[in-house]
């Protein structure tokens, strides 16, 4: 039902590699997580993330996965003191009866691309996005905002309240998820051009990092593309003018005038 292809690359920064990434195409799941918290402790989160979502025994159910790696996460830390404060992003799709959950904290990103348009399906759980929010910010000066990096609502720390979106797939849809290296470097257009010019996730996820790199690949970047290949989910959505809903609601009282004297005329001739 689903084929996924994924890669993450350390970028052009010193240290360790802080970003996992993973899916089991069996079970149509795929996420990517970036850890936080600087030394090891961000590779640790991040991969602690990876395990629990991948763990064969674990909860179909994407949000509680999502919490149990929290919890995971914060054990850890307490166990030992050189890992406190760790923490990681995730972003995670799973999808089952033609339909995909998508569970987020951070600002890891998930995108939909479909008929060749892009769409983003998770919104960032940043300082910056609450700002531009606030203020109107544009693009631009959300990539030059001295707080862009200050990531609310992660697993390991706090009470995270991962986000959740469902979305009906159709066939040939593919869906992006990717670290805050990737946005960081590329705009949503030049995603979408870059996603365009791919066959195949695999060729879609070559592209995309090296892209990032290219840029300048100031962060670790990582992305996972999983494209749906099964049966379309059909979604019954009407839509009446105000005319039309008159004459709807018109319609409905007089089939109920008839259905009345009908059954008035059946019991008329039983007495």
């Amino acid at each position: 039902m689903t084929t996924i292809a994924g890669l993450t690359n350390p970028g052009h920064r010193a240290g360790a590699n802080q970003d996992s990434i993973g899916w089991d195409e069996s079970r149509s799941l795929a996420f990517v997580a970036d850890g936080l918290g600087g030394h090891a402790g961000g590779q640790v989160a991040s991969d602690i993330v990876k395990q629990t979502l991948l763990d064969p025994a674990g909860s179909l159910d994407l949000k509680a996965a999502a919490l149990r790696a929290h919890a995971a996460v914060a054990g850890a830390a307490e166990k030992d003191e050189a890992l406190t404060g760790m923490a990681s992003t995730l972003v995670a799709v799973q999808i089952a009866r033609r339909e995909a959950k998508v569970v987020w904290a951070g600002d890891s990103r998930a995108y939909l691309w479909r008929n060749g348009i892009i769409s983003r399906l998770t919104r960032d759980h940043s300082m910056v996005q609450e700002l531009r929010e606030l203020a109107d910010l544009s693009e631009t000066d959300v990539r030059s905002h001295p707080q862009r990096n200050q990531v609310t609502n992660v697993l390991g720390t706090g009470e995270p309240a991962p986000d959740t979106a469902l979305l009906p797939m159709r066939n040939g849809d593919w869906i992006l998820l990717c670290s805050d290296g990737l946005t960081g470097e590329l705009r949503d257009e030049e995603i979408a051009d870059i996603l365009d010019a791919a066959n195949t996730p695999s060729e879609a996820s070559v592209r995309l990092i090296n892209a990032a790199l290219e840029r300048g690949g100031h962060d670790n970047v990582s992305v996972v593309v999983v494209q749906y290949d099964g049966r379309s989910k059909r979604v019954f959505n009407i839509r009446l003018s105000e005319t039309e809903m008159g004459w709807l609601a018109a319609l409905g009282g007089v089939l109920l005038a008839l259905s009345l004297a009908g059954i008035l005329l059946w019991v008329r001739r039983k007495q």
